[in-house]
C-alpha cells in the first residue's frame, strides 16, 4: 500500500467498558469514538483493562530461552512466575518456582509521518533520496507520545529444551495472569507453522483496497479475528508443532490506534485480536512466537517493538524507531535470521549476518525471514516504492543470499503463495549444476484446495525433492486468516514501467482460502508442505504445495 503524504494520524477519544474473563485479557465493548481534529494521541483515551494483556512469549535465542512480553496501564514491579509443569499442583506454584522482574517502559506510538517521497528511483540498495534519515522514510523525524500503556518484557534462561514449562505474568498491582503452560524448542529438530501476513483489521472487503475475489470475504474485524482464531485451531491440531511464525502485518492499520468511528477497530484492537482472538482458548500464550515488523506494523512507529520481546535483537537493520532491528535465534539445527525489510539497505543487514553466522558457526540449516517479497507474482511483483522496496531488495539481498550461502528464506506482504525454483546470481538453476535455467510449464492442472472460479494455479518442471541443492529457494506465503488476497500481476501494476517478471516461481496459487505452511527440520531434511484451509480441521486440509530438501 502506498502511504499518502505528510499523514496526520488523527485518534480518537474512547470511552471503554470492560467485559472480563477468567480465561484471558479482558475484552472491550461499547466503544464510544470521536474524531478530535488533532495529529497528537493526548486526547486518546485508552480502552481499559485490568490486569496483564497482549500476553505472548517469543522464542529464545536458543532452546533454554523463553522471551515474554505483555503490557499492562499501570507502572510497578512487574514480574513473571514459571516452573516446570511436572512440579505443579494444578494452576498452583510450588515453592521452587522461579520469579523474575520484568524490564518495564512507557509504551509511545507515532503521532505523525511526514513524508515528501513515495518512489524509488533506483534499485541498488542505498537510500534514496539522500537524506532518508534511516533508509526507510525521508523528511521530519517523527515524533512519539505515551499511549497510557507499559510494556513489560522478561528472558527467562537456563530453562531445559523439549520440557512443558507453566507460567503466570502480574501487572505489579497484583494482578496476575491465569496459569499458562508452554514448551520450550527442542535441540535436534524443529517443527514450525507459517502463516503469510495475518493483517489483523484488513477484511478488505470492506476497507480501502480493493475487493478481493474470495467467496464471502471479510466485511469487520470479528471476521479477520474469527479467521486467526480458526487458522491457529487448525494448525495446534498438528502435534509435534514446536511454534508460530508470522511473516510480518500482524496488524493492519496505517494511521489510527482506535478508528475513528464507532466501531472497535484500529490497532490497538487488531493487536489484542491478534494475541487473543479467542477468550477460552489461549493459542498465543500456550505457543513460542516468532514475529517480525511489516510495512503495516511499522506505520504506528515504536509501538510495534512494544508488544514483543525478541531474542538478540540489533540496532542493525533499525529504523529510526529503534526497536525493529533484526534478530536471530536457533531452534533444532537452524539458524533463523530475521530481518527488518522496512529497512531496505544493505549494509546493515550484511554486517548482521556475519557476527550472526559468526556466533553459530556449527549450524546445519541457515533460514532467512523477511516481509517485503523478493520473489512474488501478485501486486507487488514490480513495486519499488518506500514501503515496497521488492525491486530493491530483488537486486540486492538476494545477493547477500547468495554470500552467505543462505538454504531457505520464507517471505510475507504479496498474500499470494509463490515458491522458486533454487535461484543463484538472480536467475533460476538446475539444483544439480547452478547452470540458469528457463522453466517450462507443466500441462494444466485443476486449481488445488478451492472451488472458487476466480483462483489461479500454475506449476513449473522443476523438482519438489532435491539433494545438496546449488543457490536457495524462496518462498512467499499467502494469508492465514483471508483478510486480504492479491490477484496474479499479468503487468498492469507497475511502479517503474516494467513487466511482470514470472520466470523465478515454479509454483504459484491463489485459491482466496487461508493457508499455511509446515515446515520441519531434521539435521539432515527440510520440508515444507504449504495447505489450504478448507474447513479447519487437520483431516480435511489440501496440499498446495511440498518440497523437500536433503543434505548429505
Amino acid at each position: 500500500m502506498k502511504i499518502s503524504k505528510k499523514v496526520k494520524f488523527m485518534l480518537p477519544i474512547a470511552v471503554a467498558t470492560v467485559m472480563a474473563t477468567s480465561a484471558s485479557i479482558p475484552f472491550i465493548r461499547n466503544v464510544n469514538a470521536e474524531i478530535t481534529g488533532t495529529s497528537g494521541i493526548e486526547n486518546f483515551s485508552l480502552p481499559k483493562v485490568t490486569g496483564p494483556y497482549n500476553i505472548n512469549a517469543n522464542v529464545g535465542s536458543d532452546p533454554k530461552e523463553l522471551d515474554f512480553a505483555w503490557f499492562t496501564q499501570s507502572s510497578g514491579k512487574t514480574q513473571i512466575k514459571i516452573s516446570r509443569t511436572s512440579n505443579m499442583n494444578g494452576t498452583e506454584f510450588p515453592t521452587s518456582a522461579d520469579i523474575q522482574d520484568a524490564e518495564q517502559t512507557v509504551v509511545k506510538a507515532t503521532q505523525s509521518i511526514n513524508q515528501s517521497e513515495t518512489a524509488l528511483t533506483d534499485i541498488d540498495g542505498k537510500a534514496t533520496p539522500a537524506n532518508n534519515g534511516d533508509a526507510v522514510y525521508n523528511g521530519k523525524k517523527t515524533a512519539g507520545a505515551p499511549t497510557g500503556e507499559y510494556s513489560n518484557k522478561a528472558k527467562v534462561k537456563g530453562l531445559d529444551p523439549d520440557t512443558q514449562y507453566s507460567y503466570s505474568v502480574s501487572d505489579g498491582q497484583g494482578n496476575w495472569s491465569p496459569v499458562y503452560t508452554i514448551t520450550t524448542l527442542p535441540t535436534d529438530k524443529v517443527t514450525f507453522a507459517a502463516f503469510g501476513d495475518p493483517q489483523i483489521g484488513a477484511f478488505d472487503n470492506s476497507k480501502g483496497t480493493a475487493k478481493s475475489n474470495a467467496t464471502g470475504g471479510h466485511k469487520n474485524l470479528n471476521d479477520d479475528k474469527t479467521g486467526w482464531n480458526n487458522m491457529l485451531k487448525l494448525v495446534t491440531q498438528n502435534k509435534d508443532l514446536n511454534f508460530l511464525f508470522s511473516m510480518g502485518d500482524q496488524i493492519n492499520d496505517y494511521n489510527y490506534l482506535v478508528q475513528p468511528s464507532n466501531s472497535s477497530d484500529g490497532q490497538w484492537y487488531q493487536y489484542r485480536d491478534f494475541f487473543n482472538p479467542d477468550s477460552t482458548v489461549n493459542y498465543m500464550q500456550n505457543m513460542p512466537l516468532a514475529a517480525f515488523c511489516g510495512n503495516h506494523d511499522h506505520q504506528m512507529g515504536e509501538y510495534y517493538g512494544y508488544h514483543y520481546n525478541q531474542p538478540n535483537i540489533s540496532k542493525l537493520g533499525a529504523t529510526q524507531y529503534g526497536n525493529d532491528g533484526d534478530y536471530w535465534f536457533t531452534a533444532g539445527p537452524v539458524l533463523f535470521l530475521v530481518l527488518n525489510a522496512n529497512n531496505y539497505g544493505t549494509a546493515d543487514h550484511d554486517q548482521f549476518i556475519a557476527e550472526a553466522i559468526k556466533a553459530n558457526p556449527n549450524v546445519k540449516w541457515k533460514v532467512a525471514t523477511w516481509h517485503q517479497s523478493a520473489y512474488s507474482e501478485a501486486n507487488h511483483n514490480t513495486k519499488n516504492e518506500l514501503d515496497d522496496p521488492v525491486l530493491t531488495i530483488r537486486n540486492t539481498w538476494t545477493k547477500m543470499m547468495d554470500k552467505y550461502n543462505i538454504d531457505v528464506v520464507l517471505q510475507g506482504h504479496d498474500h499470494y503463495y509463490t515458491r522458486t525454483a533454487q535461484m543463484l546470481n538472480g536467475s533460476a538453476v538446475d539444483p544439480n549444476t547452478g547452470a540458469p535455467e528457463t522453466l517450462k510449464n507443466s500441462s494444466n492442472a485443476s486449481v488445488p484446495g478451492t472451488t472458487n472460479p476466480n483462483a489461479t494455479y500454475a506449476k513449473k518442471e522443476y523438482p519438489d525433492s532435491v539433494t545438496n541443492p546449488k543457490g536457495t529457494v524462496y518462498f512467499t506465503l499467502d494469508s492465514g486468516t483471508g483478510s486480504k488476497y492479491y490477484d496474479f500481476n499479468k503487468g498492469n501494476n507497475d511502479t517503474i514501467g516494467g513487466s511482470a517478471d514470472h520466470s523465478f516461481s515454479v509454483v504459484g496459487w491463489q485459491g482466496y482460502v487461508p493457508s499455511y505452511s509446515y515446515v520441519s527440520f531434521t539435521d539432515d531434511t527440510f520440508t515444507i508442505k504449504t495447505y489450504a484451509a478448507n474447513d479447519y480441521t487437520i483431516g480435511n486440509q489440501s496440499l498446495i504445495d511440498s518440497y523437500t530438501i536433503t543434505k548429505k
